[in-house]
């Protein structure tokens, strides 16, 4: 499945290809996307559409930012570099 973001006027952002939902907070919310992860920064968000089976995340509130930081690392992994 193709990832598709589409942020509409700051206030609404669709997002496609979601696969996990790591954390929700009025002014972080950090999701798994397929590879990689994905910091959401605003205020006042909040979740309003969570589909999982359609991997799709629909969230109202002022985005500030979007950030990717890439797959995430298991523990072991980075310590026995």
């Amino acid at each position: 499945m193709q990832n598709v973001i589409t942020l509409t006027n700051r206030q609404t952002l669709n997002i496609l290809g979601v696969t996990k939902v790591s954390g929700v907070s009025p002014s972080e919310v950090m999701l798994e996307m397929e590879g990689d992860r994905l910091l959401i920064t605003g205020e006042g968000m909040e979740v309003q559409t969570l589909d999982v089976e359609n991997k799709v995340l629909t969230i109202l509130g002022k985005i500030n930012s979007m950030k990717f930081l890439g797959a995430k690392v298991p523990l072991l992994k980075r310590i026995f570099k």
